[in-house]
This record gives structure tokens, sequence and C-alpha cells, in this order.
């Protein structure tokens, strides 16, 4: 399973598959999570289908971390998954989805400086209306996530998946901490995706094992560029901490730049990914080299 350090280095805006086989690592990583909410003055909501509420937050307490306080006051919150995804005795994901929007709201409104979410995803094995839509959901929330607010991390089982299942649900994840990861070298998210007033910023490294969370990012921003007003400086993709992209992540930048020409440019692309592009869309190879300042 991933190491429960992994967890240590995550920051607002990331949204991590989380893979674990050992149910006392989970909770040691769990609890790590928590701490580090805690203590930086965040929000933290556990969605747990692996462990009690009560059972989780008496663990935490042993552990060491003072989850009373926090509980009363509401900076954390335990409930199950049939209290939150499975609300209503099915999964609807456009639901789901309004309900992190909501959730953000909220969390800003009481002065929280993140929102820190932990998930586990058992029940997404049972016989759920909805259920498969999984996959869909867990790209679309890149699309709240990447705003740089929340953190997510979405725990599974991988006893309870076949490999197939989680390469298609990892996918739908910037980043995804395997078994082994953190074990033997400090782990990192493998992709960064952050959005803000001037377009996205890409950080880390995106292939075939993310393109869906970054597919469903740029359909957002594709759609916002379209809707600028005449003569509003176009929405960028930075891409100068992109340190690496296949030929599939390249089309799909390609593909995004040209759905919105003119109001959707991308800059900053390191050598390797500006030859990709120059092969694939010459017209725009030029503007991807060039840095924000240049622009």
């Amino acid at each position: 399973m991933a190491h429960p350090t992994t967890v240590d280095h995550l920051l607002p805006g990331d949204h991590v598959c989380w893979t674990f086989d050992d149910h006392e690592r989970h909770l040691s990583a769990l609890v790590r999570f928590l701490r580090g909410g805690l203590a930086r003055g965040e929000q933290v909501l556990y969605l747990t289908d692996t462990f009690l509420p009560d059972a989780f937050l008496a663990a935490a307490q042993a552990y060491g971390v003072e989850v009373r306080e926090p509980e009363r006051t509401g900076q954390l919150q335990v409930t199950t998954a049939e209290k939150s995804y499975l609300a209503g005795g099915a999964f609807d994901a456009e639901r789901a989805l309004d309900g992190w929007r909501a959730a953000i709201a909220r969390a800003r409104g009481q002065g929280y400086s993140a929102l820190r979410v932990a998930a586990d995803m058992g029940w997404t094995v049972r016989a759920t209306p909805g259920v498969e839509r999984l996959a869909w959901y867990e790209a679309q929330a890149n699309r709240i996530f990447a705003g740089g607010y929340v953190m997510a991390l979405c725990c599974y089982d991988r006893r309870l998946f076949t490999s197939a299942e989680l390469d298609h649900i990892s996918a739908a994840h910037p980043a995804t901490a395997r078994a082994g990861a953190g074990a033997h070298e400090e782990w990192a998210p493998m992709l960064r995706v952050r959005r803000d007033c001037e377009g996205l910023r890409l950080a880390g490294a995106a292939d075939r094992s993310n393109s869906e969370a970054l597919a469903s990012v740029l359909h957002d921003l594709v759609a916002d560029a379209r809707f600028l007003p005449d003569g509003a400086a176009p929405l960028v993709v930075d891409l100068a901490e992109l340190t690496f992209a296949d030929t599939g992540i390249a089309r799909l930048l390609a593909s995004a730049a040209a759905a919105a020409p003119g109001r959707l440019v991308l800059r900053g692309a390191r050598p390797a990914l500006a030859e990709l592009l120059a092969v694939i869309d010459p017209a725009r190879a030029h503007a991807a080299c060039a840095t924000r300042s240049q622009a």
C-alpha cells in the first residue's frame, strides 16, 4: 500500500487516488492527514466506509490527536458514505459535485484556510444505483478542486478492485499513490493542476495515467475562454512547470487551444513538449514556447 507519510506532501488543490491494503496503516495515514489539517487551521472532513465514526475518533484520540474540541466546533467532521455520497439511497454524481461547491462556500465563510477531505471509496463496489458514473464524477471533481482550496484524498482498498478498475479510476485523478509509494523515496503528486483568473497552471508530469483528470479541467477552461468578451486577454495554460507530457497529452493541449482560437493559449512549453506541439499544431507552436512574461 502507499506509505502513510505520502499524505504529508499534499497541498490545497491536490486530488489523489490513494490505495491501501492494510487497515492499520490506512488508519495511520488518516490520522496524519487529520492532524496536519487541524494544525493548519483547515476544516477536515472524513467520509468513512472503513471505520465507524466513533471508533475512528477514539483511535485518533489514542494516537494523540485532540478531536473533541474540533468536532464540537465543526472543524472536524466525520460521517459515513450513507450520509454523504449515498444520501437518498443512490449515488447522484451531480448532487455530489454540488455538495463540494457548497462545502467550499461554507468553509470559506467560516474562515478556514482550506478544506481537507479524506473519503473511503469502498462503498463503490456495492450494487448502488449511479455508481457506474464514479470515474466521470472523479474526473469532474478536478474542475472544483483545481481552484486550490480543497485537497482530497480518495482512499481505495485495492483488495476490492481489479487492476483495470483502479487504472480507470486513477486516470480521473491528477495523482495516484499506489502500493509502495513513499516507502523507499520521498513521494510527491505526479501532477498538480491549479486554476486561477488567468487560466491554468500545470506542474509535474502528465500522461495516460492522469489524462482524464486533465481533460476535464481543460474542457472547463475552453468553455470559459469561448465566453471571453472581445478584446479581453486570453486565458493561458502555463506549461513552464510541466516536466513531461506524452503525445496524448500534447494532442489534448493542442485541441484545447484550437477549440478557442485567440482566447486560449499555451505558454512556457519545455523543449520536448514544444517539439510535439510543433508537429501536432505548427500554427501555435511558437506561442506555446513563450513564457507569460514574454507574451
